[in-house]
């Protein structure tokens, strides 16, 4: 096993998460000796019902091995995330939903930022995620910490060109909304009831004029306090509940 199979998740939930989903292999857990809780009791049995191998190691020597890390007495050795073909998501968003909506990030290349939106998602029903090959973090393990386990439920495509699978998507059936600061619409009054593709830039540039272009509306989330503007996290939790609220 080399480091280009495997990925390392630090913390309890996370690990637990990634046990649950069942949807990529667990080489071996790792637990700080002494520690014991009902939560990381029930990680324990869930390991070995997937006969999961489990080193415990002392106290400091775990902590010497893993300082650097948010690791909560335990760590995972997983194989990697496998991403979806764009198809593939489009087709597993359709049977979960007549009115599916995606989400395609556009240059988030904070990986604390990148977890926490996955977070969101997932937990605001949204049906799938689309990232650039080259212009966003890699699925990392402060990706999978910050998303507290959510990566391992949420479905992600990675593509080579966003704005032709733009295309693609509206081929598919979907309406593309841009989210940026001068948007036409307020979020708010943006009827989803259609299936809908959001787009979401980054902190620093926001959308790319080529991808803002090929948006068939764009959205603004209105504000009033002195800062006017939010982080690319914040603003994807308000525009994903704002899809749930409507559809609820």
């Amino acid at each position: 096993m080399n480091s280009f199979d495997h990925s390392t998740i630090f913390g309890l939930n996370p690990v637990y998460e990634a046990l649950k989903a069942r949807k990529r292999r667990c080489y071996k857990l790792t637990i700080e000796q002494g520690k014991s809780q009902t939560r990381l009791n029930l990680l324990i049995e869930l390991a070995h019902e997937n006969k999961v191998p489990i080193e415990t190691i002392p106290k400091i020597a775990f902590q010497k091995k893993y300082r650097s890390h948010n690791h909560q007495g335990v760590v995972g050795v997983f194989a990697v995330i496998q991403a979806l073909e764009l198809d593939e998501l489009i087709k597993q968003a359709f049977q979960k939903s007549q009115l599916p909506v995606l989400v395609v990030l556009d240059s988030i290349q904070d990986p604390q930022n990148l977890g926490t939106i996955i977070r969101s998602a997932e937990t605001l029903g949204i049906h799938g995620l689309i990232l650039p090959k080259n212009r966003t973090s890699t699925l990392n393990e402060t990706v999978a910490k910050c998303s507290s386990g959510a990566i391992e439920h949420l479905p992600i495509a990675y593509v080579t060109n966003l704005t032709r699978e733009i295309e693609h998507l509206k081929e598919a059936g979907f309406w593309i909304a841009g989210v940026v600061p001068d948007g036409d619409t307020p979020c708010y009054q943006y009827k989803f009831d259609t299936p809908v593709v959001l787009v979401l830039g980054g902190e620093e540039k926001g959308i790319r004029p080529l991808l803002k272009k090929s948006c068939d509306v764009t959205l603004n989330i209105p504000m009033q306090g002195a800062i006017g503007s939010l982080n690319a996290s914040a603003a994807a939790a308000i525009l994903f509940y704002e899809a749930l609220r409507q559809k609820k």
